[in-house]
């Protein structure tokens, strides 16, 4: 009988930890994968040559899990993260009981982390290993925050933004008793990514949409979003801020109409806001104020039938039932809620923009024009009320384009 070849297992390269590894099978029948060190490090050969020694021999090799002895009396990672999920999907909620964006972000904050400690021990978690974390999402190159494909990797903020709400989970199981207060004083060290470092992308800054472009936009918007678009420019509301409007919050008893929305970013932090409506705004919204005082001013079926109306109007063929389904079914999934919602509003924004064969520009630049336009002839601070900042800093990233606008000026008048 032919002897069988003796296999001798090979280092491979585990890029999800960045190690290089070996996968044996030990005289127990379990198959194991030890870690040799980092991969291309000088001490990786002689582990390996280690590990083959100990396993040649018979010997049983354990991982470094299984070497430190008693198995960890505190729960694992995905056990944390579950938990913490659950937590966030009650806590994380506004006044209707609908769970806000941060349960989308730190599902896919966490996704890295289960990946590569998914039976880890919160206890043997260290800052190297968050560390490998932040290596392994400055590697990615799969989607981003909002499942969007990232073919160019993730930006320095998204980055950042995940590796602190991963320091947030392990601060969050301290108050639990579910990690170890030494393993969040030792991940809570680590910095953020500086800019301009470790090769990451940083996003362009977002600047404000020039009224040209707003203006050959308008003509192919629907009126209800044509309205919003308008009283957006004059008013620099958030384009949530907006879209929320009844008449109700709505003081009309003097010449400058004053709006408090009932729902807006600041609410959680118990901030009030006062929007200051003048004519140009008031002479728009007019023709939309409903009868109903909690009626939206900008409906999602007013949009909707102005959308399918125009639809109709270049329609050349008779529509045939499975058109008439496929919009049922549309209408359907459009009218979730009467008031149009922010996605939605970007949407018929886009479709715009390509029926003027124009560039795509968000609704949120609009803010942005409104906060350059005002800090330009009025000031910084002018426009700081305006917006609804605290902090003029922000306002600041608003209105980056005032400086140059008031240099102009300037060179215009003494150059």
């Amino acid at each position: 009988m032919k002897p069988r070849n003796l296999h001798v297992p090979s280092l491979f390269h585990h890029k999800a930890t960045d190690q290089d590894a070996v996968c044996i099978r030990g005289v127990d029948g379990k198959r194991r994968m030890i870690y040799c060190g980092k991969h291309g490090s000088a001490d990786v050969q002689s582990r390996y040559h280690q590990v083959l020694a100990e396993h040649l021999a018979g010997k049983l090799v354990l991982t470094k899990r299984e070497a430190t002895g008693v198995a960890s009396q505190w729960p694992d990672v995905s056990q944390l993260c579950a938990q913490y999920l659950l937590h966030a999907r009650r806590y994380y909620v506004d006044e209707n009981g609908t769970p806000t964006g941060e349960v989308v972000h730190a599902t896919y904050a966490f996704v890295q982390l289960r990946q590569m400690h998914p039976n880890t021990p919160t206890d043997r978690i260290t800052i190297r290993d968050l560390l490998m974390v932040r290596q392994a999402l400055v590697d990615l190159r799969d989607v981003d925050h909002k499942g969007r494909k990232a073919p160019n990797g993730l930006s320095r903020r998204t980055i950042n933004d995940r590796v602190h709400r991963i320091k947030r989970l392990f601060r969050w199981g301290v108050e639990q008793g579910l990690v170890p207060g030494s393993v969040w004083h030792e991940v809570s060290a680590l910095r953020g990514l500086p800019k301009g470092r470790c090769g990451v992308r940083d996003n362009p800054p977002v600047e404000a949409v020039p009224w040209s472009l707003v203006e050959e936009t308008v003509p192919h918007l629907v009126p209800t979003v044509k309205a919003a678009v308008l009283t957006q420019w004059w008013t620099g509301m958030r384009p949530a801020e907006m879209l929320g409007m009844t008449r109700r919050q709505i003081d009309m008893s003097g010449e400058i109409w004053l709006y408090k929305p009932v729902k807006h970013k600041g609410t959680w932090r118990g901030r009030e806001r006062l929007i200051a409506i003048g004519p140009k705004a008031q002479d728009i919204l007019r023709p939309f104020l409903p009868l109903a005082p909690d009626a939206p001013l900008f409906s999602a079926r007013a949009a909707w039938d102005e959308f399918r109306a125009a639809k109709r109007a270049d329609r050349r063929t008779k529509e045939t039932k499975q058109q008439r389904d496929r919009d049922a079914r549309a209408e359907r999934a459009e009218l979730v809620s009467e008031f149009l919602d922010v996605d939605r509003y970007r949407r018929a924004i886009t479709r715009a923009c390509d029926a003027a064969k124009l560039p795509h520009w968000s609704p949120h630049r609009l803010r942005h024009a409104a906060g350059t336009r005002i800090a330009a002839s009025d000031g910084i601070e002018v426009a700081r009320a305006t917006l609804g900042h605290s902090d003029i800093a922000t306002t600041r990233r608003y209105a980056h384009g005032a400086d140059a606008e008031l240099a102009k000026r300037s060179a215009a008048r003494h150059g």
